[in-house]
C-alpha cells in the first residue's frame, strides 16, 4: 500500500507546486493590452529574485512601486545591481493596473534615465 502512495503524492505535489508557480506569473490585475509612462525619482531598489522591484516617486508625490523582470533576465539586459540607484530620475513604461487605487505597475517595456541617454527595453515577456 506504501508503494502505491508514493508516486501517487510525488505526482500530486509536483501538480500542486505547477500550479502556484502558474498562478505566480498571472497578470489578470493588470491591462496588459496597455501601457502608462511614469516619470519620477528612485526612492529604493531591491535587487533580488522573484523580481527585481523599485520605488518610484513621481514630482506629485505619489510612491509607485515598479516590478521588472527577474535577476536572470536583467543581467542577460545588461542590467546590474549598480546600473540603477536611488536618487536616478526614470521614465517607466509599463503595464498600468485594473484597480486606480493601486500603485503598482508591471510587465515593464522601457526603462529610461534621461539624464545620461540609458535605455533598457523588454525583449521578452516578463
Amino acid at each position: 500500500m506504501i508503494r502505491t502512495r508514493t508516486p501517487l503524492f510525488a505526482i500530486l505535489a509536483v501538480t500542486l507546486c505547477a500550479a502556484s508557480a502558474d498562478a505566480h506569473h498571472s497578470y489578470g490585475a493588470y491591462f496588459e493590452d496597455r501601457t502608462v509612462s511614469i516619470e519620477g525619482t528612485i526612492e529604493s531598489m531591491r535587487f533580488a529574485n522573484p523580481h527585481v522591484t523599485f520605488e518610484l516617486r513621481t514630482d506629485a508625490g505619489e510612491i509607485y512601486t515598479a516590478e521588472w523582470q527577474n535577476l536572470i533576465q536583467l543581467r542577460h539586459g545588461n542590467v546590474g545591481p549598480d546600473t540603477l540607484k536611488a536618487g536616478d530620475r526614470v521614465v517607466v513604461i509599463a503595464s498600468p493596473p485594473r484597480d486606480p487605487s493601486s500603485h503598482k505597475i508591471t510587465l515593464l517595456r522601457e526603462v529610461r534615465r534621461p539624464a545620461d541617454g540609458w535605455l533598457w527595453r523588454r525583449t521578452t515577456r516578463q
